[in-house]
């Protein structure tokens, strides 16, 4: 009880502003910010920032993304994508950069609109991917405070090296009983179902690639492009929508693309990641 009176009172501190949870998979995670964002928004202004990319509440798998939660949280549903960032990929591992720079560039936006942001992360945490990746993470985004919700204490190679920092804060949890244990397939299936929910309303779009800036997450590559997905960026790094190749000829200087895309919309930049979508 009383670790959990020294929690609420250092969330609801007004010099408390960014919010990160940490945790490996299935550790209640989700349920947490549900309930963060439910109390936080009821007398302030408060955001949400997704950070997980395979398993996302806001915005389509590949992407990070945030929305802004006002008087109560009535579910991810209810949520307004206010913006996104594509990393291409929907796991870190091999996509490090596109992730943490794409978290630094939304935290930015959403700390402008919003009092307070609840930041959610992947399961990463394992040795060595897991500690470097979230340790630098916290570097980067530098939240007030961290909640680890762990099961024994598999988030001290990670936490323990902030233990006499004054910033951020930690707090480490344990894991509720109610957590739930998904599975693999229970995972792909909720990407799949994301992409259809997003992909419902597309039309084809033909790109002169001399006619945009051409980006790639990853490896440069100009064959077996189809199913590969893509964003629509614009002059000011805001990803607009995303989309996936039907079929590609970048030697002579096209792409196909399907995406719900609104006419009329001013891109400047595609980027090509490494994921293909999966229906």
């Amino acid at each position: 009880m009383e670790l959990e009176r020294e929690i609420m009172k250092a969330i609801l501190s007004s010099q408390a502003r960014s919010i990160m949870i940490v945790g490996g998979a299935d550790t209640g995670k989700t349920s947490l910010i549900e309930a963060l964002a439910d109390l936080l928004s009821r007398d302030s202004r408060m955001g949400i920032l997704d950070l997980d990319m395979g398993q996302s509440h806001i915005g389509p798998p590949t992407t990070l993304g945030w929305g802004v939660v006002s008087k109560g949280f009535k579910g991810w549903e209810r949520i307004k994508t206010a913006g996104l960032y594509f990393t291409g990929a929907t796991s870190p591992p091999g996509n490090l950069l596109p992730s943490l720079a794409g978290a630094r560039l939304l935290l930015d936006r959403a700390l402008q609109r919003c009092d307070k942001v609840v930041i959610d992360t992947t399961g990463l945490i394992s040795e060595p991917l897991g500690r470097v990746y979230k340790q630098y993470k916290i570097d980067l985004l530098s939240p007030d405070i961290v909640i680890g919700i762990e099961r024994t204490d598999e988030l001290g190679h990670i936490l323990d090296a902030y233990r006499y920092q004054r910033r951020p804060k930690v707090f480490r949890v344990p894991v509720s009983q109610l957590a739930i244990q998904k599975t693999i397939i229970r995972r792909t299936d909720w990407r799949a179902q994301k992409y259809r929910e997003y992909f419902e309303d597309v039309k084809e779009l033909r790109i002169d690639s001399s006619s945009v800036g051409l980006r790639f997450t990853r490896d440069i590559e100009e064959y077996g492009l189809e199913g590969r997905l893509v964003s629509f960026r614009d002059n000011v790094q805001r990803d607009l929508a995303l989309g996936y190749i039907t079929d590609t000829g970048l030697v002579k200087g096209r792409i196909s693309v399907r995406t719900p895309l609104k006419k009329g919309a001013a891109y400047t930049t595609v980027i090509i990641g490494r994921a293909k979508v999966e229906f």
